[in-house]
């Protein structure tokens, strides 16, 4: 599949979404432990080699004072708490028109993948990878054209994301596509228990420490 012009670099940024409870964890997930790295510095250390500006959207600023990104939180609070409330919160935070929207708590994340998509979106609402009938919408590519269509649509009281997708222009990955930079999909593995947290840190390379802001972990240990 044809790619098309690429988006300039001034022109994209990322927004990682940090809003969830952690309610099976009982501890937020951005903050486990990997080896003295906490999962949103590892995140956030893979995204600044292609973005220039980071945005974190989240409901607990304290928590995240130590990184060197933008800190946001929701705009729209009367309405029930989604993911889509923080992309829209995410997208409003910054005038760059292109923003890589992620979950905090992917630890997989592929740089080629996500240049790849990036490539794509120029011209379009938003690029979003597709696996057979299945999006995935928190790893995706969106453009500031989306705010208004997300209005609407949380004014509706409908959070689901990928139903604003008809009113806007996508292109989709494919798994075709997707499968050339990962094979695995591993891209869009979240972590959502202790035994995936285990499971990432085998496959990264760590050791199992179950602790929040461990060893050399740069986020102020106060907050």
């Amino acid at each position: 599949m044809k790619k098309g012009e690429s988006v300039n670099n001034a022109e994209k940024g990322a927004i990682i979404l940090a809003g969830g409870d952690s309610k099976r964890l009982g501890q937020p997930k951005a903050l486990l432990d990997f080896n003295g790295q906490s999962l949103i510095e590892k995140m956030v250390d893979l995204l600044k080699r292609s973005f220039h500006q980071i945005t974190l959207v989240t409901d607990r600023p304290e928590l995240y004072k130590g990184l060197p990104i933008k800190i946001t939180g929701d705009l729209i609070v009367d309405q029930v708490k989604s993911p889509l409330r923080g992309i829209h919160a995410g997208l409003n935070a910054s005038a760059l028109p292109y923003q890589f929207v992620v979950a905090c708590d992917m630890p997989y994340l592929n740089l080629e993948l996500i240049d790849y998509m990036e490539g794509f979106a120029s011209g379009q609402d938003a690029v979003i990878p597709r696996i057979g009938r299945y999006y995935q919408p928190l790893h995706a590519i969106y453009h500031r054209s989306c705010i208004a269509v997300i209005e609407k649509q949380i004014q509706l009281e409908n959070y689901k994301i990928t139903d604003f997708y008809a009113k806007i222009k996508v292109h989709f990955i494919d798994e075709t596509e997707i499968k050339r930079f990962d094979p695995e999909q591993r891209s869009f593995i979240n972590i959502n228990t202790w035994d995936d947290y285990r499971q990432a840190l085998r496959q990264l390379g760590g050791a199992a420490s179950l602790s929040v802001n461990g060893g050399g972990s740069k986020i102020d240990k106060n907050a």
